[in-house]
């Protein structure tokens, strides 16, 4: 029995949509379960940015007024997680508040990690579940899109650096979120209101409220108005720059509010002056304005204006913070730190930490799924090719231009985002890790690829679930892998060797 015949079976079940899209759903959910949010425990250690954000959590916790280097919503979740979890309420964890850092040593005793790894660990899964909806919006089927989840279900990268006690999980599902409702706003073919700009932006803005790089998302706002521009019947008069400045005034004030609700809540869970003879204290007294010290002392209340005051001072602070982070040196012995060119090409792995007993060792190494991440990037090569043709040449596409428009949309994205992070990256130093939004445009742009090629192709058309289930099935195999890099399962050398394949490095054992 060939694949497709076996696709055209089930198909010929008759199964209700909504019974097939709940039972799609719970398998996504399920192996999110297991794959984002079992076991977050393991390992009991801090590792990368986890030194930082667990203390900037605990001081939310006791109530304790900060600057950080990000938006405070990624840090204010996980502090939600850990009083949620009630993981640690039995100890002082007071010691994590002292500082900007924290070593592993000198945590409390009897702290465990679940309460802190809780919130983004959920937001994995939830990102899981966004991403097959994204999937379904752009291949139209259910099992086809249930098959293309697996591109962000079994993703190492996803997996070593979301279950842990860092901000990307949280970035990734609000700009998981506006890419799908980007996309349900793009089918619509009636004029958009102002109120759907509202919306979108409301997602764009609280994925910036996480790390200020998902700005790359603001190029959907041009792109939907252009495509909206065309939605009007010809027969009706429009006044173009009214309308222009109604929806996208409603989507700056919509940013605006997203911006103020973080900083509100920020204050409300900041009441506290820090202690002025910890480094912390030290570092975030000096700047704050007069206006803000007199708050903390309990002399005025939260006004809109005091809000506004604290949101001055954080992002001053985060601006002085990012002028102090080192840039990019490759010639640097042990240097992580990788350039946005070399993102779509797998480099440079991180690792995370490493533990030896018994001849073995265990590591959290960032490692991404290297065949998945290629193909992305494959996908990203062959729409630059299509678009250049239709754009430069005018070789139109030979597939549905329903198809090519969404291929120009996601690769428009993928440029928007690249040229950022290629300016950022002439500021301060930025990791793999910072390549997770461009690499999930790429796996849109794969799956776009696949209906476009089924389109234009007889011979692929007639292949196209053996294509895709051998695809998922590469893909699932190299997850698993180097799935001992990536959940810290002790290895020999030798075993760990093995993982040295590919084009890029991997890791180094010990």
């Amino acid at each position: 029995m060939t694949f497709n015949s076996t696709f055209q079976k089930l198909r010929s079940l008759h199964i209700p949509p909504a019974i097939l899209t709940l039972g799609c759903t719970i398998v996504v959910a399920i192996i999110a379960y297991f794959n984002f949010i079992a076991n977050l425990s393991d390992p009991p250690y801090l590792f990368w940015d986890e030194n930082y954000h667990v203390t900037a959590a605990e001081r939310y916790i006791e109530n304790i007024a900060q600057f950080e280097a990000h938006p405070p919503l990624g840090k204010l979740l996980i502090a939600a997680g850990e009083s949620l979890s009630g993981a640690n309420s039995h100890i002082d964890k007071h010691v994590l508040t002292l500082d900007k850092h924290i070593s592993g040593e000198a945590l409390p005793k009897g702290f465990v990690f679940t309460g802190m790894r809780l919130m983004p660990s959920l937001f994995a899964a939830f990102g899981a579940l966004m991403f097959f909806a994204i999937m379904y919006e752009l291949v139209e089927n259910r099992l086809y899109a249930l098959l293309f989840s697996s591109l962000y279900l079994f993703e190492n990268a996803f997996v070593v650096h979301f279950r842990a006690t860092h901000l990307d999980s949280f970035q990734m599902f609000f700009s998981l979120g506006a890419i799908w409702y980007f996309l349900r706003l793009w089918k619509k073919t009636t004029v958009l209101s102002w109120w759907q700009y509202v919306l979108l932006a409301f997602w764009c803005a609280l994925a910036a409220m996480i790390k200020v790089n998902a700005a790359c998302l603001l190029i959907l706002f041009p792109i939907l108005y252009l495509k909206d521009v065309r939605q009007h019947p010809e027969n009706v008069r429009v006044n173009w720059p009214i309308d222009f400045l109604v929806k996208s005034s409603s989507a700056i004030a919509a940013i605006l509010l997203v911006i103020f609700a973080v900083f509100y809540v920020h204050a409300l869970n900041s009441r506290n002056m820090p202690d002025a003879n910890s480094p912390a204290g030290q570092k975030d007294i000096s700047f704050m304005s007069p206006e803000y010290r007199h708050y903390l002392e309990h002399h005025e209340a939260l006004t809109p204006y005091i809000v506004y005051i604290i949101t001055r001072d954080y992002f001053h602070f985060m601006e002085v913070d990012n002028k102090g982070v080192p840039k990019l040196d490759v010639t640097k012995p042990g240097e992580n730190g990788s350039h946005p060119l070399h993102w779509p090409f797998h480099d440079r792995n991180i690792n995370y930490r490493w533990d030896s007993a018994n001849g073995k060792t265990s590591y959290v190494q960032l490692i991404g799924n290297q065949p998945a991440w290629y193909s992305g990037t494959f996908a990203v090569i062959l729409s630059l090719i299509l678009v250049i043709n239709n754009q430069v040449f005018a070789i139109r596409p030979r597939g549905s231009m329903a198809t090519y428009y969404l291929i120009e949309v996601f690769t428009t994205a993928y440029v928007a985002f690249m040229a950022l992070h290629l300016w950022i990256i002439s500021q301060r130093v930025m990791y793999l890790y910072h390549y997770f939004t461009g690499l999930v445009i790429s796996y849109a742009l794969l799956a776009l690829m696949w209906k476009y090629l089924c389109e234009v192709h007889a011979g692929f058309e007639r292949h196209k679930v053996k294509i895709l289930v051998i695809a998922v099935s590469i893909f699932i195999a190299s997850y698993l892998f180097f799935l001992p890099l990536t959940n810290h399962y002790p290895m020999t050398k030798e075993q760990c060797e093995l993982r040295n394949i590919g084009i890029s490095h991997i890791v180094d054992c010990q």
